[in-house]
């Protein structure tokens, strides 16, 4: 059993025409892959989890000399040095939008509980718009924009937000704009090195309040326009990987769902290379799978809390996910080797620190947490690039440097 679900052996599935790898159990387990041993062009993608600005957070974040990017200055050199950086945007980052998703007036760089931030015991967010220049700042390149949260300041809200991060040049996937084209195509491209990545996000919900323009992609009520980007994009020559970004599975739950165990083959089989989900608030299991042709993909069912308030350890626990893709000459890029680097977020004052981890310990070193992932794929952020993998061959030995063109 992980994380409370069971394991099946590698027996072929009748759905999507994929094989389910071993899970990774619990312990001292490590996933690796068969792109892992050749050569060619590497990158490395980091992907963290919830960026979820309480209260308690964006008071500290919005005085006079505060800013957001505090919280998690520490994995900084992470951050920027990946050649992409992808995190969950968990609320809207809209100028001037008030409580029912109507335009105010701008109180400025300030907490005010109306327009940035919300009443006490409210979990309807709007965050001020230079979260976004933090988060530039410290390295990250993209965004999800599709999750429960994404309407919380309604249609407008998520067209403001859409406005800020295109004058930051953040880049975002999972909304659009009100007025945006009946054909609008959801997957959003980003570069490293030579090699293009689409990114698609979507949402299981928007938490009851109103989509009335279809502004966010849902998971499962555009299921088939979900998994059209996946081919199209799987099948674009100028696209070297697809990775599906889901906002799916239950709060506080260490198990993923049998429906979304699902819903991640059929993406896999259907062209993605990594699935990398969130909304749980906590970590959940890692799972290769490989096609019918042998091509391996991995799903991350919940990469946990980067940053929040929450108050248990298991939601104070969380990872920077590490995703690398070769590319030979001749194919498209697949997913090589994978790590994580755990991370705990101190409340109070809150800071987001890597977790030290004595690795000699083995599974013992590890929380229940991140006894879910197979942690013989820990690393430390020192050695990030050092993927475990099955052969001596190493990312510094082959890896474009695109982190210093970026």
């Amino acid at each position: 059993m992980v994380g409370g679900r069971r394991c099946i052996g590698p027996i072929a599935i009748a759905v999507a025409m994929t094989v389910l790898a071993p899970c990774a159990p619990a312990g001292d387990a490590t996933l690796t892959f068969r792109a892992g041993c050749t050569t060619g062009e590497r990158v490395i993608l980091a992907a963290v989890g919830d960026l979820l600005f309480h209260n308690a957070l964006q008071r500290q974040a919005l005085t006079r000399t505060g800013d957001y990017k505090q919280f998690w200055q520490s994995l900084t050199s992470v951050l920027r040095g990946a050649d992409v950086t992808y995190g969950n945007l968990e609320g809207p980052v809209a100028r001037a939008v008030a409580l029912g998703g109507y335009a105010a007036r701008d109180p400025g760089r300030r907490w005010d509980g109306r327009v940035y931030g919300a009443p006490r015991g409210s979990l309807v967010f709007n965050y001020h718009p230079s979260l976004i220049e933090d988060l530039t700042d410290t390295g990250f390149d993209i965004v999800s924009t599709a999750n429960n949260h994404a309407a919380d300041r309604g249609a407008l809200g998520m067209d403001r937000t859409i406005d800020a991060l295109e004058a930051r040049g953040l880049k975002f996937s999972g909304t659009k704009r009100r007025d945006a084209d009946a054909y609008y195509r959801w997957a959003v491209k980003t570069k490293a090195g030579d090699m293009t990545i689409a990114w698609i996000a979507c949402t299981y919900s928007t938490n009851g309040m109103p989509d009335r323009h279809g502004q966010a992609l849902n998971c499962y009520t555009d299921r088939a326009r979900v998994f059209e980007e996946i081919r199209w994009n799987a099948q674009d020559p100028d696209v070297d990987a697809v990775i599906l970004t889901p906002h799916w599975g239950i709060e506080q739950s260490p198990v993923p769902k049998r429906s979304d165990r699902a819903y991640a083959r059929d993406a896999i089989a259907a062209g993605a290379s990594a699935v990398i989900g969130t909304h749980p608030h906590v970590l959940q299991s890692w799972e290769k799978i490989t096609t019918e042709n042998g091509r391996d993909g991995l799903v991350i069912y919940s990469t946990g809390n980067f940053i929040s308030n929450q108050v248990s350890d298991d939601q104070r626990t969380g990872i920077v996910a590490l995703v690398e893709l070769t590319r030979t000459s001749s194919t498209k890029a697949e997913v090589s080797a994978a790590g994580f680097i755990p991370t705990w977020v101190t409340r109070g004052r809150h800071r987001v620190n890597e977790m030290r981890i004595n690795a000699k310990r083995g599974a013992r070193a590890f929380s229940s947490s991140l006894n879910r992932l197979p942690t013989g794929n820990y690393v430390s952020a020192r050695d990030f690039r050092n993927l475990p993998r099955a052969c001596p061959v190493t990312a510094n030995a082959t890896e474009i440097q695109a982190s210093d063109a970026r």
